[in-house]
């Protein structure tokens, strides 16, 4: 308390002290800031929709993979928090039942007790101080005894009234145990709701897959698709860059170039297509990395950063790009879920994403791509170790 007061002393003063204008500029900047983020979501969004309609791709099929995707992504978003909330459930729930095993100890224990005491004052007849006074000869010795008898009658009903008291709070325990082992069932069944619809929007997400991957069955067809597709998230990035040319640089005046060979790994996995791999049958090569690991594994930021994108993209799927000053952007695409909005500012290590296969993949896991000025850096020279054992000594540590 005396510490908070202090804190709140020394704010006032240094509010005294500072220019008048100080606090008025502080929130213009602040303001000025929130409407250029604004700006930057509108010119997002515009962006999106420009980008989902050029060259007819909003096709049956495309749309079905969009939407399913979408579905994907909200249900393994909500499944999380309901994981969230079920840890916090069990966590209340065990110290609950501490509490009431606990105060069944303490009524044992009082039981016990009085048992005795009844017991004895039982055996003692109902006439214990006529008793008492016919069994003492010395005056003196008979007013002490009684002291004591009266004593131990008012100590007897303390610890009875402890004992009703203690009966109440246990009943009251075991209520709230009860509410919260039914609450605890509440969220199980919804997660297995949950979980019911995530199969069935991943079945069609599977067969949308099939009938693409049969459409694709050429190469000139495969080739067309992944031009398409580096087009698409290069027109993309060059307009992301322009947005934010008015917005203050995200990072911690660590400048991600001062990173470069220390970044960990952003998900656990075996990277399964290198930087520069050869894609289909043409000569279009791997701008990025593709790492197979678990479907919903976490995936991390790799600095700090701003989220400047974080939506569907065809080629890419659930797509999310984080800026992080100087140039440089980080790009997580095929993801199964996002879990942060464009303008969120994140941790290096903050969980922002769940691996996937979205955008019509095969295979599971994440699609990375570092990028300088919108052209793409080789991530390997980026990162330390390889990413499961990256991944692993970072275990317990984000």
């Amino acid at each position: 308390m005396h510490l908070r007061a202090g804190l709140l002393a020394a704010a006032c003063l240094l509010l005294q002290l500072a220019p008048p204008d100080a606090a008025a500029a502080g929130n213009a900047q602040i303001a000025q800031e929130t409407e250029k983020l604004q700006q930057l979501r509108a010119r997002i969004k515009a962006l999106t929709d420009e980008l989902t309609s050029v060259r007819g791709e909003h096709d049956a099929e495309q749309a079905r993979l969009e939407q399913t995707d979408r579905s994907i992504g909200r249900i393994t978003a909500e499944l999380r928090k309901l994981d969230v909330r079920e840890a916090e459930a069990r966590q209340e729930l065990s110290r609950l039942e501490a509490s009431r095993d606990s105060a069944r100890t303490r009524l044992e224990q009082m039981h016990g007790t009085l048992v005795r005491e009844l017991r004895a004052a039982y055996r003692n007849g109902r006439q214990e101080r006529i008793k008492l006074l016919l069994n003492q000869e010395d005056p003196a010795q008979v007013g002490r005894m009684l002291i004591y008898q009266g004593y131990f009658t008012r100590a007897r009903s303390r610890r009875m009234d402890e004992f009703r008291t203690t009966l109440e709070q246990l009943q009251d325990a075991e209520r709230v145990v009860r509410e919260q082992q039914a609450a605890l069932g509440e969220l199980r069944a919804e997660r297995e709701r949950q979980i019911a619809g995530l199969d069935a929007e991943k079945a069609q997400q599977a067969d949308i897959v099939a009938q693409l991957k049969r459409r694709l069955a050429s190469g000139t067809a495969e080739l067309g698709k992944l031009e398409a597709d580096a087009e698409r998230v290069n027109k993309l990035l060059v307009a992301l860059q322009q947005a934010l040319r008015d917005l203050p640089a995200p990072g911690d005046n660590r400048p991600l170039a001062k990173l470069k060979g220390k970044l960990a790994w952003p998900v656990a996995g075996r990277i399964s297509m290198g930087y520069g791999a050869q894609l289909g049958a043409g000569k279009m090569r791997a701008r990025g990395v593709h790492i197979t690991t678990a479907a919903g594994a976490d995936v991390h930021a790799i600095a700090r950063g701003r989220v400047v994108f974080a939506d569907w993209l065809r080629g890419f799927g659930l797509l999310l790009i984080l800026d992080h000053g100087d140039g440089y952007m980080s790009l997580y695409g095929e993801n199964s879920s996002l879990y942060k909005d464009v303008g969120a500012k994140v941790g290096a290590g903050e969980v922002v994403a769940a691996a996937g296969s979205s955008g019509g993949q095969q295979r599971t896991g994440l699609y990375l791509e570092l990028r300088k000025d919108g052209q793409p850096l080789d991530p390997g020279s980026w990162f330390k170790g390889r990413p499961l054992a990256q991944q692993a000594s970072r275990a317990g540590g984000d």
